[in-house]
C-alpha cells in the first residue's frame, strides 16, 4: 500500500514538473535574446555578457540556469553544453577554450556553415523536462557566433567593436513594475583581453529621464515606475567615447526601451451610450448586424489566444425567443489615442454586435430588450471590470405591394429568353432574407407569351419572351396579364395587372445563323443574325476600349443592357446559349480576369465564346476590320472643311493685321489740292529713255507757265487765298503738297488741305490726265466718297510760297467720328490723306468712311476736293497710335481732253 501510495505521489511530481517549469513567475527578461562572440582559442574563465532580471514583485530575487545543451540553426541540441556556464550574478562566461576540433565537430553537426552560430538557453527557474521550450519572459536565447580564427588584436578592433554588440540595444520593460537593472555597458569580452583600452559611455535622454546610468558601474536601471498609458516607447541614444591623448572618438548607438502593457485599465462605454435602439424592417437575413455598441479599454489589444479568456460578452437569458433568434459577437480593434506625456500610445476598442441568428418572417412583429454582460476578467482594480450594455430592438412586419399597372413593349422579332422587363415588390431591393416568388396569369390563352423568373438576390421578377410562335402571331398585339407576388413562408400574395404592347413586323431570319449571338468575333457578322436572348431580333455589339484587360471588352451580345454585366441573372442562368459571357463554366483562354464563379469579368480585346465546347477566347481586336466607317469619315471631312475655313480665316486675319500694322507715311491733311507748275513742252528725258526726277526743294518753289484755262465759277478758288507747303508724296502724273487755304467755302479762318500738282518738266499728255482727274471729281462729288470744293485756274504765280498753318497739323478722327469734320465749329480740319483709293469703273474703290478736302490745282487751274480718309505713297502725318493704319494709295486716272 506504501508502494502504491509512492508511486501515485511520483506520477504527480511527473506531471506538475512541466508545468511548474512553464509556469508564468514574477520575475521575467528584459529582453528575448542576447549576441556575443567567441573565438579559437580564447582563455577559460573569459566573461562574455551579462543577463539581467527585473522584478514583478518587491524582494524577488533571480536565479539563472543555463540549458544542457547547445543548439543549431535547426533549434536541435548540437552538443553538451561543456563550455558556458552563468553565475547567480547573471554573469556568463567561458568554462574552458574551444579549441579547433571542437568547433570542426560543432560546424559539422550544424550542417557544414561557413558561419557557425549557435544558442543555447537561460531560465529563471529550474530548466524544464522539454528544454527546447523557451518562451519570454521566463527564458531567454543567448546566441553565439563561433569564428574559426583567434581574438584580434586590440589595436585592429574599431570603436564600434569595442563599444556596442554586433545586434543593437533593445529592451522590454512591463509598466507598474519595481525598479531595478536591466542593462550593463562594456563588452566583457574585450575589457578582459584589452585592459589597456579604456572607455566611457552616456545615456541620452534629456531633462526629466526614467532611466540612469551608473558612471562607475555602467549599469542602467531604471528610477521610478513607467507607465504605458503616459509614454508607450522610448527611443533613447548610447553614446561611447574613446580618449587617446588630445584626440577624443565618439560612437552612438540607438537605445530603445519598449514599456509592455498589463491589465491596469477598465472598460468604459464609448459613443452614444451603454443602450442603442434598432429596428429590423427590410433586412432580416441570417447574419445582418442589427446594433452595435462600442467599449473602450486603454490596454492594449490582447493576443488571439486570451482574447477569449479576458474578454466575454455574454447575451443575458431574459426571453427565449430572443436567444434562439439573436447572438452577440465581438471584435477587438487597434488605435492609437493621445498619451498624457504627448504624442500616442496604442489602446483597444471592442465592437459588441448584435446579429440575426436567423431570418426573420415577414410577419413577425416585436420590441424587445436584449442585456449584454461585458467582462475584464484579468482586470484587478481599482474599480469595476464589469459592464452592462442594453439593445432595444423593434421588429417590424412587411405587407407585400405591387406598383398598380405595368407596361412594357416588345418587338415581334424577340427571341426566346429575351428580357423585357422587371416587376417588384414595394423595397425589394431593399428586402433581405425574404424569399417572393412571381406568377404571370394570362388573360389570353392563345397569347400567352411571356415568362416570369424570381430572383433570389434582389427579390424581384424578370419578365422574358418565353413563346415566340405566339409573339409572332398578328391578332396578338397586346398581351395582358395579372402578376401574383406570394411570399413563400407566410404565402401572403399581392396582385397588379400587366400590358405588354408588341410592335414591329416579325422577318424570317437567314439560315445559318447561330445558336449564341457569343460565337460572332466581328462586328458585321454580329449584326447579321439574332440568338437566344436578342431582344430587337439582332445581335448586339459591344465595342471595347482596347485599354489591355478590362472589363469593357468587345464581343457580341444579345443586349448589352444585361449582357455581359458580370453577373449570371435569374434567366441567363436557364440556357448556357444565352449570355455566356457572364454563365459559362469551362475554360477561357487568353488574357481575362475570371468572374465570380463563373464568367469573363474582364477581358483583352474581342472575347468570344463556343458554350457547345465550354471555352471561350479572348484575343486582340481584328484587324481586318474597316479602319474608319461612315460615320467615321463624315467625322473626317467636316474636320478638313472645319480646317480649312479656320486656315482661310486666319490668313485673312494675319493680311489684315500685316497692313494695319504696316509702315504708313505721315497723313498729311484732310483736303488736297492739285496743282501743276508752268513749264516748257515736250519734257526731256535722259539718255536711258527714263524720266527726268522731280526737283524739290524745301520751300516747293517752282516756276509756272501762265495757262489760260477756262475759269468755272462754281468751282473757282482764289490762288491768293491758297499757300503752298512742303511736298508729301509724288504719283503717276503729279505730285502732292501741304498746303493751307483761307476761308474755304466760308469757313473762318485757314484750314490745312492736300494740293496736288503735276511734276517739274511734265508732258501735255499728262496735264490732260489732270484735267481729267478734275473733270471727273466734280461728277462723282459725294459726302461718304470724295468731296470738291473747288479748282483755282487763275492768276497762278510763277513761284508760290509754301508755309505750314500756325498750328500745324491736327490727329486723324476714326469713322466713329467722322461727323466732326464737317462741322462749322472746328478750327481745323485733321490732316490725313486718301488712304485706299476706291475704284469704281475702273476708276476707285471706298474703303474709308471719314471725310476729307481735296483741292486740285492744275496749271493755272486749282481744283479742290472733299474725300476719303488716307495716305499718299510715301508719308504719313498722323499723331494718334491707336487707329488703324489705312492701306497704301494707288491713284487712278484717264486720260482727259482738257487743254
Amino acid at each position: 500500500m506504501a508502494k502504491a501510495t509512492s508511486g501515485a505521489v511520483g506520477l504527480w511530481l511527473l506531471l506538475l514538473l512541466p508545468l511548474l517549469g512553464e509556469a508564468p513567475l514574477g520575475l521575467y527578461f528584459p529582453r528575448d535574446a542576447y549576441w556575443e562572440r567567441l573565438y579559437l582559442d580564447q582563455p577559460a574563465h573569459t566573461p562574455l555578457l551579462y543577463v539581467h532580471a527585473l522584478q514583478d514583485m518587491p524582494g524577488e530575487v533571480p536565479r539563472f540556469h543555463v540549458g544542457q545543451h547547445l543548439y543549431g540553426v535547426y533549434h536541435k541540441p548540437l552538443h553538451k553544453n561543456d563550455w558556458i556556464r552563468v553565475e547567480d550574478t547573471g554573469l556568463l562566461y567561458l568554462n574552458r577554450s574551444l579549441d579547433r576540433d571542437s568547433w570542426e565537430q560543432l560546424s559539422l553537426r550544424n550542417g557544414g556553415f561557413p558561419l557557425l552560430t549557435i544558442f543555447l538557453h537561460v531560465f529563471l527557474s529550474y530548466p524544464p523536462l522539454r528544454e527546447g521550450e523557451c518562451h519570454w519572459p521566463g527564458c531567454t536565447r543567448v546566441y553565439f557566433s563561433f569564428i574559426n580564427t583567434s581574438f584580434p588584436a586590440c589595436s585592429s578592433l574599431s570603436l564600434r567593436e569595442i563599444c556596442f554588440p554586433e545586434n543593437g540595444l533593445s529592451f522590454r520593460i512591463r509598466e507598474n513594475r519595481p525598479s531595478g537593472t536591466f542593462h550593463q555597458f562594456r563588452l566583457l569580452p574585450v575589457h578582459f583581453l584589452c585592459p589597456n583600452i579604456s572607455v566611457a559611455y552616456r545615456l541620452l535622454q534629456g531633462d526629466g529621464g526614467p532611466f540612469r546610468c551608473a558612471p562607475d558601474s555602467l549599469k542602467v536601471s531604471t528610477q521610478r515606475v513607467l507607465d504605458r498609458e503616459h509614454r508607450e516607447r522610448f527611443d533613447l541614444v548610447a553614446t561611447c567615447t574613446m580618449r587617446s591623448g588630445a584626440h577624443e572618438d565618439e560612437v552612438r548607438e540607438p537605445f530603445l526601451v519598449t514599456v509592455y502593457d498589463e491589465d491596469d485599465s477598465a472598460p468604459s462605454v464609448s459613443g452614444v451610450g451603454d443602450t442603442a435602439n434598432a429596428e429590423v424592417a427590410f433586412r432580416r437575413k441570417e447574419g445582418t448586424v442589427v446594433a452595435t455598441l462600442r467599449v473602450f479599454d486603454a490596454d492594449v489589444v490582447p493576443a488571439s489566444s486570451e482574447l477569449a479568456r479576458r474578454y466575454t460578452g455574454t447575451l443575458l437569458p431574459r426571453d427565449p425567443w430572443a436567444q434562439e433568434h439573436f447572438r452577440l459577437e465581438h471584435v477587438p480593434n487597434e488605435t492609437r489615442v493621445a498619451a498624457e506625456g504627448g504624442g500616442t500610445v496604442r489602446a483597444t476598442v471592442h465592437d459588441f454586435k448584435l446579429v440575426l441568428n436567423q431570418s426573420l418572417p415577414i410577419s413577425e412583429s416585436r420590441a424587445l430588450q436584449l442585456d449584454v454582460l461585458v467582462n475584464d476578467s484579468t482586470f484587478q482594480g481599482p474599480g469595476s471590470g464589469v459592464l452592462l450594455l442594453h439593445f432595444n430592438v423593434s421588429v417590424l412586419p412587411i405587407h407585400l405591394r405591387l406598383t398598380s399597372t405595368y407596361s412594357f413593349s416588345v418587338s415581334r422579332k424577340a427571341h426566346r429568353y429575351a428580357q423585357v422587363g422587371k416587376v417588384c415588390v414595394e423595397h425589394c431591393w431593399e428586402l433581405s432574407g425574404v424569399r417572393v416568388q412571381y406568377k404571370l396569369q394570362p388573360s389570353g390563352v392563345n397569347c400567352s407569351a411571356l415568362g416570369v423568373l424570381s430572383s433570389a438576390k434582389d427579390t424581384s421578377g424578370t419578365l422574358f419572351v418565353n413563346d415566340t410562335e405566339a409573339l409572332q402571331r398578328p391578332e396578338c398585339d397586346e398581351l395582358q396579364y395579372t402578376v401574383v407576388a406570394t411570399d413563400q413562408e407566410t404565402h401572403a400574395q399581392a396582385q397588379a395587372a400587366l400590358l405588354v404592347t408588341v410592335e414591329g413586323t416579325y422577318v424570317a431570319e437567314a439560315a445559318g445563323c447561330p445558336l449564341s449571338c457569343a460565337v460572332s468575333k466581328r462586328h458585321p457578322d454580329c449584326e447579321e443574325c439574332g440568338g437566344l436572348g436578342a431582344l430587337s431580333g439582332r445581335c448586339e455589339w459591344r465595342q471595347g476600349d482596347g485599354k489591355g484587360i478590362s472589363r469593357n471588352f468587345s464581343t457580341c451580345s444579345p443586349s448589352t443592357r444585361t449582357c455581359p454585366d458580370g453577373h449570371c441573372d435569374v434567366v441567363e442562368n436557364q440556357d448556357p446559349h444565352i449570355c455566356p459571357q457572364d454563365c459559362l463554366r469551362g475554360s477561357i483562354v487568353g488574357g481575362y480576369e475570371p468572374g465570380e464563379r463563373r464568367g469573363i469579368r474582364a477581358g483583352h480585346g474581342t472575347c468570344s465564346c463556343f458554350p457547345e465546347e465550354k471555352k471561350c477566347f479572348c484575343e486582340p481586336e481584328d484587324s481586318q476590320a474597316p479602319l474608319c466607317d461612315d460615320l467615321c469619315r463624315t467625322v473626317i471631312a467636316a474636320a478638313v472643311l472645319f480646317s480649312f475655313i479656320v486656315s482661310v480665316l486666319l490668313s485673312t486675319f494675319c493680311v489684315h493685321r500685316y497692313h494695319k500694322h504696316a509702315h504708313k507715311p505721315p497723313i498729311a491733311s484732310a483736303e488736297m489740292t492739285f496743282c501743276r507748275p508752268a513749264q516748257a513742252f515736250p519734257i526731256s528725258y535722259s539718255s536711258a529713255g527714263a524720266r527726268r526726277p522731280s526737283l524739290d526743294s524745301m520751300e516747293n518753289q517752282v516756276s509756272v507757265d501762265t495757262v489760260k484755262i477756262q475759269e468755272d465759277p462754281k468751282w473757282e478758288f482764289p490762288r491768293k487765298d491758297l499757300v503752298l507747303g512742303k511736298t508729301l508724296g509724288e504719283g503717276e502724273f503729279g505730285k502732292v503738297v501741304k498746303a493751307t487755304a483761307f476761308r474755304l467755302k466760308g469757313r473762318a479762318g485757314y484750314t490745312t488741305v492736300a494740293v496736288k500738282m503735276l511734276k517739274e518738266n511734265a508732258s501735255q499728255s499728262e496735264l490732260r490726265d489732270l484735267m481729267s482727274e478734275f473733270n471727273l471729281l466734280k461728277q462723282v462729288n459725294h459726302p461718304h466718297v470724295i468731296r470738291l470744293y473747288g479748282a483755282c485756274s487763275q492768276d497762278v504765280p510763277a513761284g508760290p510760297g509754301c508755309a505750314w498753318p500756325p498750328d500745324g497739323p491736327t490727329q486723324p478722327r476714326t469713322a466713329g467720328h467722322c461727323h466732326r469734320f464737317s462741322s462749322e465749329s472746328t478750327r481745323t480740319i485733321s490732316s490725313v490723306l486718301v488712304s485706299n483709293p476706291w475704284c469704281c469703273l475702273g476708276l476707285f474703290q471706298v474703303v474709308c468712311v471719314c471725310v476729307c478736302v481735296c483741292v486740285c490745282v492744275c496749271t493755272s487751274m486749282c481744283a479742290c476736293v472733299q474725300g476719303t480718309q488716307g495716305r499718299s505713297s510715301k508719308h504719313l502725318i498722323s499723331t494718334r497710335t491707336d487707329l488703324p493704319r489705312p492701306p497704301h494709295l494707288h491713284w487712278a486716272s484717264q486720260p482727259c481732253s482738257g487743254r
